[in-house]
């Protein structure tokens, strides 16, 4: 027994010293991320249901100094998604419609609606115009936005594919879907997705009209923000995004969202699983879906006027990454980084801070190159559309980006290359940094 306890209490001292040494890890990124001017906002990483990271990084009101922390209300944009789906789904468990429905038997009007079923809305499947054009982004995303304004605006769109044929993302299909919540169930949809959803999970800083919400950690959304510029953006109007994107949240409850669907608290496992199933390329319902060997993820990113979001689950370790941010960049990179952390993958990349070379001055660094002592080991570097590569014997060419003169870094891995100049001033080579270890490669043509 006291072999057992023992044996027990080490196990527990090493696994805390390994998620320790995540949480460093994690932090590490998004800490660099925030440095280099690419990430501002608060990040949440999990895995086996136990938060690893949970912090505010940059600022909430930049004017104002006021700092993120883990109570900070962004935006969400499209991950609105996720809910409107699985309210439809909820409201197919209750028996009320099926995904089998054709269009038509909710709003008859609809020159293609005999055409089109719910599930091809869900798949965006359906052909439907997206209404989210540049008129609407320029003249009417920030006024109220009724039902009728959408069904005029689309009225005379043609399809843009035969329904069911294949996959193409539209906003139009969420808005429709909203409408058909509120058809169905008499209730306007914001209630329907508080009752199906926030009330069951928990979610007591979520909401929809952000243009309106008065609370002291709402953050500010910025078009441009950075050491020079701080840009703030517009805010649509909540019935204009509606079913598609008008959901505000923070990252603790979209952590809780998170859990509820794990616990299968909203709908069934049945249901989740044919959420979860690719239709037609890699979108289910509401979530996009990655499936690589022995692995399945279900994700959907967010973006809106001021505000980007990233919503991630890896289902087999219970897992989920939520990134929310209040400027538009861009954060692939390093929300690859995290995921990475937490599967114990070593190769991830810590963000830098890029600059921009002019391509002549990139011509200097092509060449051949070769490994000091083991000619076999091959480097060929080029330049392409104005960005420099580097292939590897038997790899694929990689770009890599200037952080400074002679030093760019990969964003694939952690690994950055660090050219040597001859006398002359001229390319003689360059060393590879992968973490601590150093590799000089000479230049031979």
């Amino acid at each position: 027994m006291k072999r057992t306890i023992l044996l027990l209490f080490v196990s527990l001292i090493i696994n805390s010293l390994k998620a320790q040494t995540d949480s460093e890890r994690l932090n590490e990124v998004m800490q660099a991320a925030t440095d280099a001017n690419i990430f501002n906002g608060v990040a949440l990483v999990a895995r086996h249901d136990s938060i690893l990271l949970f912090k505010g990084y940059g600022w909430r009101d930049y004017e104002q100094k006021i700092p993120h922390d883990t109570n900070s209300v962004f935006q969400i944009g499209s991950v609105t998604k996720t809910f409107t789906a699985t309210v439809i789904l909820w409201l197919q468990e209750q028996h009320q419609l099926n995904i089998q429905d054709k269009l038509s038997k909710y709003f008859p009007k609809y020159r293609y609606a005999d055409k089109i079923t719910i599930k091809n809305l869900l798949t965006h499947t359906s052909g439907i115009y997206n209404f989210t054009d540049a008129h609407y982004l320029a003249d009417l995303a920030e006024k109220p936005f009724r039902q009728t304004d959408f069904w005029n605006y689309i009225a005379d769109k043609p399809l843009g594919f035969p329904p069911d044929s294949m996959h193409s993302y539209s906003n139009s299909n969420y808005m429709i879907l909203g409408y058909i919540i509120e058809k169905v169930s008499g209730k306007p949809y914001e209630q329907m997705v508080r009752e199906v959803i926030f009330d069951k999970a928990g979610m007591t800083h979520s909401g929809f009209d952000y243009a309106h919400l008065s609370s002291p950690y709402k953050s500010v959304g910025y078009d441009a923000l950075n050491e020079t510029t701080h840009q703030r953006a517009r805010i649509s109007d909540s019935s204009a995004t509606y079913a598609a994107g008008a959901i505000y949240t923070t990252a603790g409850d979209l952590y809780r969202w998170n859990l509820a669907l794990y616990g299968n608290k909203i709908v069934s496992q049945a249901s989740l699983e044919e959420a979860f199933t690719p239709y037609k390329g890699t979108y289910g319902y509401g979530w996009y879906i990655e499936q690589p060997p022995g692995m399945k993820f279900v994700a959907h990113n967010g973006g809106i006027w001021g505000f980007q979001a990233h919503f991630k689950r890896i289902l087999q370790d219970h897992g989920c990454i939520i990134l929310l941010r209040n400027e538009m960049l861009g954060f692939e990179d390093y929300a690859l980084s995290l995921h990475r952390i937490i599967q114990h993958d070593p190769n991830y990349y810590i963000p830098r801070k890029s600059i921009s070379i002019p391509a002549d001055s990139l011509s200097a660094y092509v060449g051949e190159y070769q490994l000091a002592g083991k000619p076999a080991f091959k480097a060929s570097v080029t330049v392409r559309e104005g960005n420099l590569y580097i292939a590897w014997t038997n790899f694929a060419p990689e770009q890599v980006f200037a952080e400074k003169k002679d030093w760019f870094f990969f964003k694939s891995y952690n690994s950055q290359i660090e050219y040597t100049r001859n006398e002359k001033g001229g390319i003689s080579g360059f060393v590879a940094h992968n973490g601590k270890q150093e590799f000089p490669y000479e230049k031979i043509r």
